[in-house]
């Protein structure tokens, strides 16, 4: 078992007490020091965030406009958790605009490092699981960060959530992650409950049916991967997917239990026949979620299952556990990436400080050119008014001829009003007739 973290608590008569936790990745791993000095910068420590909201907010309410880099500014500039419901708000109408294709990376990573630093986890699993509403998307460090937090909370079921997430974005590149995400499965399917049903409920009484018509049916479709809402069976899949990546012992258990549960019962068997073939050895906890599934499955996928159960018996076992297997694979991925991925946050940091500002100067820009623009354009029209009231007697026949053409268009179009007004008056909608037998 690794112990990384020692938290100390006072105690009367001067004593202290260490209580150890359990936790995978080093204080250094979060880049703490690297972030402030990022978000510290001469552009975020001038923002006054009400004002700075108010002034976002009252954009788009008035002209629809939202910026990718001004929301940038408001995720990278929160100090305070009064804030988040406002990021929230703006992140909501960021992926409502077309603006959305701009959001920067650091945007993302500045909102789960907020959430998570506020305490707000349940909050923030919520926005992640929502990415048509929020559009916010997991990167590998603040995937890490989050498993860490969630696995040492021991809130396995979030932290299954969350390594779903990871198998979604289909981005299996880093080796930290995996094994974190495979901690968090197994640790949820193996202490998983099915929850209890619920009473029967009395049937409500007959209400009159309603018909109403509508366009189009669609027809039902299930694509077997973002469909997928059962924390379990996306458990299940992530499992199997990740494991499938690598072709050790530990990782092809893990693919096992990952199809058990995921329910792919042929792909299961066919797995099986082929590593009875090699060096292969199983776990006594796979067997034992093996048997479990046996129990309470149809007559045909028993067959199956019980099959796969005779063949992996039949090859030999580990002695030691599959969760201290799993905690050494973490480790040495840990050990072998930890110090790559801290320079990489560390440069990734820098270089967003550089586009930060570089967007701003290039929105500054643009605003400028559009207030030019504006100003010129009405320095035209008033020049316009000006030459016509000047000009008026010279060109009197041709102002009288626009004012008619322009009533002309003006009857057309009242008289189209009125025609279209009465015609839906007339309009008698079709009977539904019984069907004739």
């Amino acid at each position: 078992m690794m112990i990384r973290n020692l938290r100390r608590i006072p105690l009367k008569q001067n004593y202290s007490l260490f209580i150890q936790r359990q936790t995978f990745l080093t204080n250094d791993y979060q880049c703490n020091g690297a972030w402030n000095d990022q978000v510290s910068s001469s552009v975020l420590s001038k923002v006054n965030l009400h004002d700075f909201f108010n002034t976002v907010d009252q954009n788009y309410s008035t002209k629809g406009v939202i910026s990718a880099i001004d929301v940038d500014v408001f995720a990278n500039s929160l100090k305070e958790s009064v804030y988040l419901d406002e990021l929230k708000e703006l992140l909501h109408k960021l992926r409502l605009s077309a603006e959305t294709g701009n959001t920067l990376e650091s945007t993302h990573h500045a909102t789960i490092r907020n959430y998570i630093e506020f305490g707000n986890i349940e909050d923030l699993v919520k926005i992640l699981q929502d990415p048509l509403n929020f559009g916010v998307f997991l990167d590998a460090y603040t995937a890490n960060i989050l498993l860490n937090k969630l696995i040492t909370a021991q809130n396995y079921e979030q932290a299954a959530n969350v390594a779903s997430l990871v198998m979604l974005q289909e981005d299996f590149s880093n080796e930290i992650t995996c094994t974190l995400c495979q901690y968090a499965c197994y640790k949820y399917i193996s202490g998983y409950t099915p929850p209890e049903p619920s009473p029967p409920q009395e049937k409500p009484k007959k209400v009159e049916e309603v018909k109403i018509r509508i366009k189009y049916l669609r027809n039902p479709y299930f694509d077997d991967h973002f469909d997928i809402k059962d924390t379990l069976t996306a458990s299940g899949k992530t499992l199997a997917w990740i494991s499938e990546k690598s072709g050790d012992n530990l990782n092809n258990n893990l693919q096992i239990i990952g199809l058990i549960v995921y329910r792919k019962y042929d792909k299961l068997l066919v797995l099986s026949e082929n590593l009875s073939k090699s060096s292969f050895k199983t776990y006594a906890e796979v067997l034992e979620i093996l048997k479990k599934e046996s129990i309470n499955v149809e007559a045909e996928a028993k067959t199956t299952l019980d099959q796969c159960l005779s063949v992996l018996s039949s090859v030999g076992t580990v002695e030691t556990s599959l969760e201290d297997s799993l905690k050494i694979a973490i480790e040495n991925a840990i050990n072998k990436n930890q110090n790559k991925d801290i320079a990489s946050q560390e440069q990734l940091f820098k270089s967003w400080v550089e586009i930060r500002e570089k967007k701003l100067q290039e929105q500054t820009k643009r605003l400028d050119r559009a207030k030019r623009l504006e100003f010129i354009q009405k320095s035209q029209t008033q020049m316009a008014e000006e030459e016509q009231k000047l000009w008026f007697f010279e060109n009197e026949e041709n102002i009288d001829l626009q004012i008619e053409e322009k009533e002309k268009l003006e009857d057309k179009s009242v008289t189209k009003k009125k025609a279209l007004e009465k015609s839906d008056e007339n309009y008698i909608p079709p009977e539904i007739l019984p069907k004739r037998r």
